[in-house]
């Protein structure tokens, strides 16, 4: 089997050796330029892949030729032609192409994926993606809270705006600012550009944004979805408390998973052998009056009591194809409540501001607002989170606490009556954004999780259904190797009984 190659035909060889000749000194002379447009690994894409690629249009090279998107290139273009000036429009190869030709090495050294294109084609999909995203940023730079609902208008193409794969590097929305002359004399920092960069986050961002202050200096941001990420985990009303490692004996991940499955085995090799032994039992003959208990055992229903339990019973309709999503360990909105008396709160801070007040009993989460594109947001940030290498990943460790503690549609409920969740998606679509997370903050976990399991597991009726569990688990092997045993006597009965006869002992006739 051959391995896939970057590139799709030899005359892309061809190119590519022209190119590497062409400007290796000059690629070498970039190397200030930060890499920051990835592509997305498929360990992350593999669990809803569709959230991680444009549906309806395209920005950039990743997916600027992709067939289903391109019928929206007439659209980019009487866009971009209504928002020029005639003599801009005539003279658009020379001020604008030619210009982003002599940038190609500062373009491919912004994207992390090799680029497959020649040097015009980049440069025509440089400035028609580019000029499009600024003709869709216009009216943010002042925006004002009541300006909100007229927005709405670029709600199918935001979506889009906010993948990863689809980000236009700032510095190139700079330079092609700078050929039409859309900058003033005193805008040295392109600070108009700034403002209708945040205006657009503070529009779409699921959570509150930290202040032009926090960022230092302003302008520094790589891309629209990088500038989202940093007003996002710099919002902040107090300072960090450092983030814990999973250090010491404890048991991994791995051995807790591998405890469960076995404890699930027996459970479900018990229930096996109980159905086993009614239909041996009926082959012998045995009066109902005796199968009744073990019929009633076996009709109960042990998936809702497993669950109870908290086992997770083997369907033989499961798909090992799906990818199996992982969430942190910590109890759920409605356990915390129920069992622990722990009560709900919002704060104004930001996600570096969430804690657990044991004295209150009280557990403070900021106020996230969920809507139509929300998830492909939130998603996009933490997979470009995870890309950074000097990422805290703050955001991740939120939103895996978040997939953790909200599992059902009455989760959702209580977090909204609290006012922790806002806007407009139902408890069941949260319920279903937050179950289909995958963990991706790794072994490392912040404080707040340890203080919540510890509170937790310290209830009195948590540590008496914790007792319970225990011995319940410890006692599957019992039942399993006593059932088993039953079984096989039964079997060794009926092979008797077949060729000898029982009438004697259970009424049967030879």
């Amino acid at each position: 089997m051959s391995l896939r190659s970057i590139l799709s035909s030899s005359d892309s060889e061809e190119r590519w050796v022209n190119r590497i000749g062409q400007y290796f000194e000059k690629e070498v002379a970039i190397h200030n330029v930060p890499v920051s447009v990835f592509n997305v690994p498929k360990a992350i894409s593999a669990f809803k892949p569709q959230a991680y690629t444009p549906q309806v249009i395209a920005f950039g090279p990743y997916h600027h030729m992709q067939p289903e998107l391109y019928q929206m290139e007439k659209y980019k273009l009487a866009a971009i032609k209504s928002s020029l000036r005639p003599e801009q429009i005539l003279n658009f190869q020379e001020i604008m192409i030619d210009k982003m030709k002599e940038l190609e090495p500062v373009i491919r050294a912004c994207y992390h994926k090799y680029l497959d294109h020649d040097g015009d084609a980049l440069a025509w999909i440089v400035a028609i993606d580019g000029l499009f995203l600024l003709d869709i940023l216009r009216g943010y730079g002042q925006v004002k809270y009541s300006q909100r609902k007229n927005l709405t208008r670029d709600a199918v193409l935001c979506r889009d705006v906010m993948v990863l794969e689809n980000q236009i590097p700032v510095i190139l929305l700079k330079e092609i600012r700078k050929n039409l002359q859309l900058n003033s004399v005193h805008d040295a920092d392109d600070l108009e550009l700034f403002l209708m960069l945040r205006g657009f986050c503070q529009i779409h961002s699921p959570l509150k944004l930290a202040r032009m202050s926090n960022l230092s200096p302003y302008t520094s941001c790589l891309h629209l979805l990088d500038l989202m990420y940093h007003l996002i985990v710099n919002h902040q009303a107090t300072p960090t408390r450092p983030q814990e490692q999973v250090l010491g004996l404890e048991k991994t991940d791995g051995q807790a998973d591998e405890e469960k499955h076995q404890s699930e085995k027996e459970a479900n090799d018990l229930i096996l052998n109980v159905g086993e032994i009614v239909e041996m039992g009926m082959r012998l003959g045995i009066g109902k009056k005796v199968l009744k208990p073990i019929k009633v055992i076996q009709e109960m229903p042990w998936d809702k009591i497993s669950n109870l339990l908290g086992i997770e019973m083997a369907n033989e309709h499961d798909n090992d194809n799906h990818p199996i999503v992982e969430e942190i360990t910590i109890p759920s909105v409605s356990h915390l409540s129920k069992f622990a008396g722990v009560k709900f709160s919002h704060t104004i801070g930001g996600i570096g501001d969430m804690k657990f007040i044991q004295e209150e009993a009280t557990l403070y989460l900021p106020i996230i607002t969920l809507n139509a594109n929300s998830e492909v947001v939130l998603r996009n940030l933490v997979a470009y989170e995870v890309a950074l290498s000097d990422s805290t990943g703050k955001l991740a460790q939120y939103v895996d606490f978040m997939s953790g503690i909200v599992d059902t549609s009455e989760d959702a409920q209580s977090f909204r009556e609290k006012g922790i969740i806002k806007g407009d998606l139902t408890n069941e679509e949260i319920a279903d954004l937050f179950n289909g997370m995958n963990r991706l903050s790794g072994k490392a976990r912040n404080k707040t999780v340890d203080e919540i399991n510890e509170y937790y597991n310290k209830r009195p009726m948590v540590k008496g259904y914790n007792f319970i569990k225990k011995r319940v688990f410890a006692s599957w092997r019992i039942l399993t190797l006593f059932s088993t045993i039953l079984l096989l006597l039964l079997f060794l009965l009926n092979c008797f009984c077949e060729v000898y006869g029982c009438p004697q002992f259970f009424g049967r006739s030879s």
